[in-house]
């Protein structure tokens, strides 16, 4: 008998057309001969729909469609951002007893933070860079002087991914106005020295061998930034390098095992995509952790894992034939 996946989509967060991209792409790769599929899709005024319908779950891990019920056996929080990444979606599975691919909800929810997921992994001994934490009508004048003293920093707002509400200062004049951006969009605020070198990306995966960390890859942005419209933007210039040319082994070797340090440190369950910066000088930093990253033609998670020697295919349906 074939089991009952549910892919869930969409989540009406700034990344929700993202999602509705990488959930083609997931459903592409779905064994059909194993598994049924039904897509679930959360519109942007926050409706569950699948079909056109309204759907609900039961306590008991029961799919409601209409005049239709029948049981899940797994799903896939496909949402980048809120409320997938956050941790909502993955309480809601796990209070409905549904399994599902993908981080728990403390894990997602601490890795979505980047103050958050700076402190523990600073007390784990792991660097990130040097950063302060800006509260709102407290301490600006801390912001001052750490502008002052790095000159070239980031300011971001801790709680949202695809580099929305991050941006870059490199004059005095430009903190406040984009202070007060920041704060629109998050309840906390850091101040982050810009690493100058390079933005490195590994793929960690789980499977039945284990956790597996691929060889670095690369994101060769000419404007410098990274921003939404240049990750997703048709017109992108941006270059995404399967393999990051000119790595030496040690570092190679270096950043895997930081990753897989991450791994244990974070409690992160059967995928993650983990993002380096690679300084002038040679110093490893984590930027940040991904606890469901992309899946979109263009996506690093997948192209690094194939690469490793993984096909996605087998990938997702060994996790799915778990559940």
């Amino acid at each position: 008998m074939k089991k009952n996946i549910v892919l869930i989509k969409g989540g009406g967060g700034t990344e929700h057309d993202i999602s509705l991209i990488s959930a083609e792409y997931i459903a592409s790769k779905i064994d059909r001969d194993k598994f049924n599929l039904h897509e679930v899709l959360i519109d942007k005024k926050g409706k569950w729909t699948s079909q056109g319908l309204p759907i609900d779950f039961s306590l008991n891990g029961e799919m409601i469609s209409g005049s239709e019920k029948f049981k899940v056996d797994g799903a896939i929080p496909c949402i980048h951002g809120p409320p997938g990444e956050t941790g909502e979606i993955q309480s809601y599975l796990n209070m409905n007893k549904i399994p599902y691919i993908g981080c728990g909800p403390e894990a997602s929810t601490l890795c979505f933070n980047k103050l958050a997921t700076k402190l523990i992994l600073e007390n784990a001994g792991i660097k990130t860079a040097p950063f302060i934490q800006v509260r709102k009508n407290e301490n600006e004048q801390a912001l001052t002087d750490f502008f002052k003293k790095h000159q070239d920093i980031f300011l971001k707002a801790t709680n949202q991914g695809s580099s929305v509400g991050c941006y870059h200062i490199t004059k005095l004049e430009e903190l406040t106005f984009h202070l007060k951006e920041a704060f629109s969009l998050s309840p906390y605020v850091i101040a982050e020295k810009t690493i100058k070198g390079r933005e490195l990306e590994l793929a960690v995966y789980q499977d039945e061998s284990g956790w597996h960390a691929t060889l670095p890859g690369e994101i060769y942005c000419p404007n410098e930034f990274y921003t939404y419209e240049e990750k997703y933007s048709q017109n992108s210039q941006t270059k995404t390098l399967v393999v990051a040319p000119e790595i030496s082994e040690q570092t190679s070797t270096k950043m895997k095992q930081i990753a897989l340090e991450i791994v244990e440190v974070i409690k992160l369950r059967h995928l993650a995509r983990i993002d380096f910066f690679l300084s002038e000088d040679g110093e490893v930093y984590i930027n940040e952790i991904n606890t469901f990253p992309g899946h979109t033609p263009i996506s690093m998670f997948p192209m690094m894992m194939e690469n490793a020697g993984l096909k996605y295919f087998n990938f997702l349906n060994y996790h799915l034939s778990q559940f």
